[in-house]
């Protein structure tokens, strides 16, 4: 199984995309070009396709790029980088609710920026280059009868407000503890989705939970054994968690975005990042399925 994907047309392409970022990072010298969820997008265009990723090819590109470009103009403000971040994740919020945009990626695109305090529009830049390409992609990769079948029913507004309440209590929580491993943008992609999901219940928290800790560990562990080299670390942390989603039979694009995330900021590369990505994605998801049992308990 893992050696057919790795043969594969699409896994090389997604793959290449992703060492081109890196590539581009390094020979530039512009670290701002690293997106971690670049490599998230690409897999779960590319690898393991998300079936309401490929609906709507366009969101793939736009939304990300308008989110990347919005969160840095925010950087412009004289406030503290928490009352910009929370701000940035309601102005995102409001525009995919009206635009009917659901690809959770869109939210790390908005905030990654105002977390790591980037003024110039590198980041939002690259990250319309990069998404343009995935759109591409997407287009060439859908099959539009399959996709056909599927439920029409937008997000729940009510859902919406909850998880951006509890979201931006989790970045609260964070901020005022000064633990900084608990901001995991990736996961909070994740979760915008699982939690909106009318069928995500309790047994889907083990193995995606695995996937993305054993990931963290292993992204940390690869990023101290090849300082220096951004390049490697990535291409070895990608195929590392291919593996991964294998072995658990938890395809989680996410993961992908949380292996890349030692490169770009000094605390996601200590030891303490991989129990940050287990607290935020093991107590976040456990609210995503107690609600959603809720909700369902009460139909």
């Amino acid at each position: 199984m893992i050696w057919n994907i790795l043969k594969s047309r699409s896994f090389l392409s997604a793959y290449i995309l992703v060492i081109l970022m890196l590539v581009a990072a390094v020979v530039l010298q512009q670290k701002d070009i690293l997106f971690p969820e670049i490599a998230g997008m690409a897999m779960g265009v590319m690898v393991f396709p998300v079936p309401h990723w490929m609906k709507k090819p366009v969101h793939l590109w736009l939304s990300p790029t308008l989110g990347a470009f919005i969160g840095t103009s925010l950087n412009d403000l004289s406030l503290m980088p928490l009352p910009k971040i929370l701000f940035g994740l309601v102005i995102i919020v409001i525009l995919m609710h009206i635009f009917r945009v659901n690809f959770g990626p869109t939210i790390p695109a908005t905030l990654l920026p105002i977390f790591l305090g980037l003024h110039d529009y590198v980041f939002a830049i690259t990250t319309a280059v990069f998404t343009f390409v995935i759109m591409l992609a997407a287009f060439r990769l859908r099959n539009p009868e399959k996709l056909s079948g599927g439920p029409q029913n937008f997000r729940k507004k009510t859902d919406t407000v909850i998880i951006t309440i509890v979201l931006a209590l989790w970045i609260g929580l964070a901020f005022s503890t000064r633990l900084e491993v608990l901001v995991v943008p990736p996961v909070f992609a994740l979760i915008f989705e699982v939690f909106h999901a009318e069928k995500f219940t309790w047994k889907l928290i083990p193995p995606r939970l695995a996937v993305l800790t054993i990931t963290a560990i292993l992204s940390v562990g690869v990023y101290h054994l090849l300082a220096g080299s951004i390049i490697w670390v990535g291409v070895v942390n990608v195929l590392i968690t291919l593996i991964l989603c294998n072995l658990f039979k938890a395809p989680v694009p996410v993961a992908f975005g949380v292996s890349l995330m030692p490169l770009i900021f000094t605390v996601w590369g200590t030891w303490g990042f991989p129990v940050g990505v287990f607290v935020t994605t093991g107590v976040l998801m456990c609210i995503s399925a107690a609600y959603r049992q809720f909700r369902n308990n009460k139909v």
